[in-house]
């Protein structure tokens, strides 16, 4: 990058993540000792150290055949060799999706996936770890020749029949090969994988390069998985023939994908700039040029034209091969990287903080609020034991039969809370089976059984229809569960916060419609399959696992995850009441031993006024530690000169 820029900023997001596990480390310590370790806090703080423990930030250079994605990634990322390390040259130069990543536990080498996997029923995850069916070529970094004729294997195209082709869903990227008419031609390997050494690599950088569309889009976990995943992305299209149509398709694809979340910066690179520099006219007149073109790309993308970057990728590369400040400047480079830089660690920071310290955050005000009723049940309970030193035996005996009926209410709450609960449980069965692995294995099975068995195509699109069918009717199920659950939890809340004079924290709920939504949109697609002439037309064993490769596995992701979201709320939705509860009824146990207690001895009175007095101060502790602890989190980038936190430990005293 100027590599010490992107160096720089992925060190300061090393340095943040270590500081955010400090503190979850020193959070977790504090609340055991303190007795305040829920069941929700947790699990937020696993979940949460398990992200910070994620040390990588991906970037995805995406666009259709000979946009310069290549050589873009050569300019930006590996410009300090002096060459040109990825080979680029005219027309198709990447023929497979390849990462570019540092992995120090073996040595620099480049491991080719065969394209003739494609034809196997096993997904791209499952191949990953089978180490036998990849062809693993070591790399000499020494070596340079080597390096590139090495690298050069990425390139590689195989003739295969017409059929096999299509079998292998490649139907639209293969092409005719002149001497022999009956053949095909095909990339040689699926996927390419390069374990190298790089300063920006070894900090954490992974590095995604695509071929175009097709190729792209016949990889379902590539284009749901791989690239939503990836930090940033960078669209490259070409200045020399602006936004095309198979440009456009792969926008609205893999960049705007319907019903994937968008957890990412997209920049979009408008490449080749150097084809727009005539040199008949000034460089002002250039430069209205170029900003012209960035405009309507922006216009036709529907974007803000400042995520437009005019570059010229070869011009760069040159550049800072030969040390040419101003032509390094003039290519667009610098900028580019810049922005990528912030967008990099900015967008995995963010992640990481919606997907975990926020739920640490959420278990923490959670916390606070348990805390909280107990102060104020405290001061209460000295309150009215200081007010009894004034009082008459006569009125301190009136005071104990109130306390004696509203232990008596209580109770008879708690009696409805337990019949309630019993209600809340047996609706989260209900809910837990209609989405339950089990249940849609079952489905499933049975419809790859009618697909298979299926004479006609008609049959086959019969059973495709059938299968989702089935899974709405069982999601539905699931969503009125839910909401009946939802509602008896606001009633519980509510009957405890209104009798009994609780303060409580809002409940958390669950929701699945999140889960439907992109339940729908892989229905959409489905039927887009089902209905597609290219499904027709496709021999069905392979039609029927191309279904199930990109259709039924998405389905089974979100089944699984509204599985796993349902279960955890089902374990922690009343854990907050149920913990105030218990403390409720110890509180009013304790108020009537006070009143027992005060016509007793009224020596014994103060040392229990001054046992209250130092617990509420244990608890006004806590209090302030939790509420450091909430604002440290939410920074979203540590201070240079920050002093480390450190959670005052409040000792226990004992009354």
């Amino acid at each position: 990058m100027t590599i010490g820029d992107l160096t720089g900023q992925l060190q300061d997001f090393s340095a943040w993540k270590q500081q955010q596990l400090q503190i979850m480390e020193q959070l977790e310590n504090w609340l055991k000792q303190e007795g305040l370790y829920t069941s929700q806090v947790q699990r937020a703080l696993r979940y949460a150290t398990l992200a910070l423990h994620r040390d990588h930030v991906t970037v995805a250079v995406v666009g259709e055949f000979s946009r310069g994605k290549t050589e873009l990634i050569n300019a930006l990322f590996f410009s300090d060799h002096k060459f040109r390390l990825l080979p680029t040259d005219a027309g198709r130069t990447t023929m497979c999706p390849t990462e570019i990543f540092q992995d120090n536990s073996e040595p620099p080498c480049l491991r080719l996936l065969p394209i003739e996997t494609r034809l196997e029923e096993a997904s791209l995850a499952e191949l990953l770890e089978n180490e036998p069916l990849w062809e693993k070529l070591p790399i000499d970094l020494d070596d340079s020749d080597q390096l590139i004729e090495t690298l050069l294997k990425i390139r590689e195209q195989k003739l295969v029949p017409r059929e096999v082709a299509t079998n292998m869903g490649l139907g639209d990227v293969s092409q005719i090969a002149e001497e022999v008419e009956a053949m095909v031609s095909v990339p040689a390997w699926r996927l390419a994988r390069l374990n190298y050494r790089h300063p920006l690599l070894s900090q954490g950088l992974h590095v995604l390069d695509t071929p175009g569309l097709n190729a792209v889009s016949s990889e379902p976990e590539l284009t749901y998985e791989m690239l939503p995943n990836a930090q940033a992305r960078l669209f490259v299209v070409g200045a020399d023939t602006g936004i095309t149509q198979s440009d456009m398709e792969m926008w609205q694809q893999l960049i705007r994908q319907p019903g994937v979340r968008q957890r990412l910066g997209v920049m979009v690179v408008l490449n080749k700039a150097d084809t727009l520099w005539d040199e008949l006219r000034t460089e002002v007149e250039i430069q209205k040029i170029v900003e012209r073109q960035c405009r309507e790309v922006a216009e036709i993308l529907n974007i803000d034209p400042n995520q437009v970057y005019a570059v010229s990728a070869q011009k760069g590369l040159v550049a800072r091969v030969k040390d040419d400040y101003q032509l390094e400047q003039r290519s667009g480079i610098p900028e580019l990287e810049k922005q990528l830089a912030k967008t990099l660690v900015e967008n995995r920071q963010a992640l990481i903080v919606e997907q975990s310290t926020e739920a640490v955050i959420s278990a923490l005000w959670n916390i606070e609020a348990l805390v909280s009723s107990r102060l104020k049940r405290l001061r209460k309970q000295a309150r009215e034991l200081d007010e009894l030193s004034t009082k008459s035996e006569a009125a301190i005996d009136q005071l104990l039969k109130q306390a004696q009926h509203d232990k008596a209410r209580y109770q008879a709450s708690i009696q409805a809370y337990k019949q309630s609960r019993a209600e809340f449980t047996a609706h989260g069965k209900i809910l837990l089976d209609a989405i339950s692995p089990s249940r849609l294995d079952t489905m499933i099975g049975e419809a790859y059984k009618r697909m298979t068995g299926a004479w006609t195509t008609i049959g086959l699109k019969e059973a495709m229809r059938q299968l989702f069918e089935d899974i709405n009717q069982q999601m539905e199920i699931a969503s009125n569960q839910t909401q009946e659950m939802r509602r008896l939890v606001r009633a519980i809340y509510r009957r405890f916060q209104s009798q009994h004079d609780m303060q409580l924290a809002e409940p958390q709920m669950l929701s699945l419609i999140g889960h439907q939504v992109e339940l729908n949109l892989v229905h959409q697609e489905s039927e887009i399959f089902r209905k597609s002439p290219l499904t027709t037309l496709t021999e069905q064993h392979f039609a029927v696992r191309r279904y199930f490769q990109t259709i039924v596995a998405r389905v089974r992701k979100i089944f699984l995850q509204a599985h796993s979201d349902a279960k955890e709320w089902l374990e922690t939705a009343l854990d907050a009441l149920t913990q105030e509860i218990h403390e409720h009824r110890t509180a009013l146990s304790q108020q009537l031993a006070d009143l027992k207690l005060s016509g007793r001895s009224r020596s014994m009175v103060r040392q229990r006024l001054a046992s209250l007095d130092r617990e509420c101060r244990k608890l006004e502790d806590q209090l302030e530690t939790l509420q450091n602890t909430r604002k440290t989190l939410t920074k979203s980038v540590p201070e240079k000169d920050s002093k480390k936190l450190h959670l005052r430990v409040v000792s226990s005293r004992s009354a």
